[in-house]
């Protein structure tokens, strides 16, 4: 059932379909650049019409103010919008595979539904963005800051998330698997019956994340943080998570680790000195 918090969703529509006002014939790629040059040199936002305009002609839209732009359900697959100020923009069921949206702005903005796959999202801010069941299969976000965003449903499937900011995050019913989330920050994420097959948390920082009901099947927690993190109901006998990790972790209610011996280890942790 789906979740979306924002934006009603509409069928996908190529920008060369939406009824622009024909582009002159001499006007060129120098004319389509003097748009952009003269809304950056005011601080103005380009308008829809001006955007889609540009895109038709294959434009370079990077460092573009879009903020608070309705881009509801339209093609912009392969589109550069490098460095560009989507925060709080409407990209509803927006087609953004293999887009350049390097270092863009997406503050609070409205992915759900989309498609993100391929896509280069690489050190975008996208606070409080909402991506639900949006599809980010093998995107990269390396050091992107998502922290309070809402990607409930998503496929995240072989995403790139090195070094991602995801404290607050909500990532439940997501889909994660064969992720690499090396070195990201989750404090107080939520993860509840996420999908992390195979995925790769090598030195994450997890206090007081929430896996309850999550599946971590052979994902690797390698000098992973998990002090305070809930770890309730997960089977944990295939992951790759040490016993001194588990001593340290928040709950372990019904979790299962190798040889079956999560009631010694919440023994273990319960004995065991303050945490430190």
């Amino acid at each position: 059932m789906s979740l979306l918090g924002c934006g009603a969703g509409v069928g996908v529509l190529r920008a060369a379909e939406v009824g622009l006002p024909a582009t002159e014939a001499g006007r060129g790629v120098a004319a389509g650049r003097d748009v952009l040059a003269d809304r950056k040199g005011f601080g103005g936002r380009l308008s829809r019409s001006e955007l889609l305009d540009l895109l038709g002609e294959g434009k370079d839209v990077s460092g573009a103010n879009l903020a608070g732009i309705s881009l509801v359900g339209l093609d912009l697959s392969g589109a550069v919008l490098r460095g560009a100020d989507l925060s709080d923009a409407d990209l509803t069921r927006a087609n953004l595979g293999r887009a350049v949206l390097q270092e863009a702005r997406l503050t609070g903005a409205c992915l759900s539904l989309a498609n993100l796959a391929d896509a280069d999202l690489r050190q975008c801010r996208m606070e409080r963005a909402v991506l639900q069941e949006a599809d980010l299969r093998r995107v990269r976000m390396l050091w992107v800051d998502m922290r309070s965003a809402d990607a409930r449903l998503a496929n995240l499937t072989e995403a790139d998330l090195r070094g991602a900011r995801l404290s607050n995050a909500d990532f439940r019913h997501a889909v994660l698997s064969g992720a690499n989330l090396g070195e990201a920050l989750l404090w107080d994420t939520h993860l509840e019956k996420a999908i992390l097959q195979e995925t790769r948390l090598v030195g994450a920082d997890m206090t007081r994340a929430h896996f309850a009901g999550a599946i971590l099947w052979r994902a690797d927690l390698t000098r992973a943080n998990v002090i305070d993190a809930d770890f309730n109901g997960v089977d944990l006998r295939q992951t790759n998570i040490t016993r001194e990790q588990l001593i340290r972790a928040g709950s372990l209610h019904g979790a299962q680790y190798q040889g079956d011996e999560s009631l010694r280890l919440r023994l273990l942790r319960s004995l065991s000195p303050k945490k430190r």
